[in-house]
């Protein structure tokens, strides 16, 4: 299988399963990732998503074979689009998604953790802007999101250059959330996706959802998007349950509802 998933105490674990091609993007395994999320997406018990990649990468980017194999500029363009679904399926996700990078992240798997509401990385994880060294423009929203993580003269440089940076590195810069000790790495993020699954699926949501909206909003609009959203959740049963349980100094139990 191209993809794997998995549910453990409400988290969706989906896993990028070409080893052998460092999990490099072909049209199959993007429509496959496309369907594990909306999956994943769909199924009431699970509350957060966490990506991976089997063997020792995140993602390397697109398959070369198959960008060799291309010699239409439709099909060309065509197979870029595919690709860049991935990358609306975890933004768009209306579960939080963490990318969880245990090896290289590059070009287009770079801008996949990018996707991802949080990245959690293994120490000395190399993330690299590399289309420019093969003559390429960054996809899979790249321009779209790397500026708004690091600002636009950095990522200007990052993409001009295709110079890797370490997750260390990118702690600093501030694409990435939380950097681990590759042998620590799946049991620190698990732990943190369990924790944040317990948390108001509702509100999470909504959060997720104004924030990635938010630079299209005026203050006035944002004002009334936030006045809408939180009227709904304000007369929901999580925020009832979440009062009780503040005022009973108890966790609370949210259902999503």
């Amino acid at each position: 299988m191209l993809v794997l998933t998995e549910k453990k105490q409400g988290v969706g674990w989906l896993t990028l399963n070409r080893p052998e091609a460092l999990n490099s993007l072909t049209s199959e395994l993007a429509a496959a990732i496309v369907a594990a999320v909306q999956e994943l997406a769909a199924d009431p018990e699970v509350r957060v998503l966490v990506v991976s990649g089997a063997g020792r990468a995140f993602c390397a980017g697109g398959d070369l074979g198959s960008l060799k194999a291309l010699t239409d500029e439709k099909a060309a363009a065509e197979f870029v689009e595919g690709c860049g679904k991935t990358s609306a399926a975890f933004y768009n996700c209306p579960k939080p998604v963490i990318a969880m990078v245990n090896g290289v992240a590059a070009g287009a798997g770079f801008n996949l953790a990018l996707a991802c509401d949080l990245v959690f990385a293994a120490a000395g994880v190399k993330f690299i802007q590399s289309f420019s060294n093969i003559g390429l423009v960054p996809d899979c929203g790249g321009h779209y999101l790397l500026p708004r993580a690091v600002g636009g003269w950095r990522a200007k440089q990052l993409m001009f250059e295709a110079s890797p940076v370490t997750a260390e590195q990118g702690k600093e810069i501030g694409f990435v959330n939380a950097v681990y000790p590759a042998e620590e790495l799946a049991a620190k993020t698990a732990a943190y996706a369990e924790n944040l699954a317990k948390r108001a699926p509702l509100a999470l949501s909504g959060c997720k959802r104004l924030l990635n909206e938010g630079e299209n909003y005026s203050l006035a609009e944002m004002l009334a998007a936030e006045a809408e959203l939180q009227g709904k959740l304000v007369v929901s049963a999580d925020c009832k349950e979440g009062l009780a349980a503040f005022a009973e100094k108890r966790p609370a139990k949210f259902q999503g509802k």
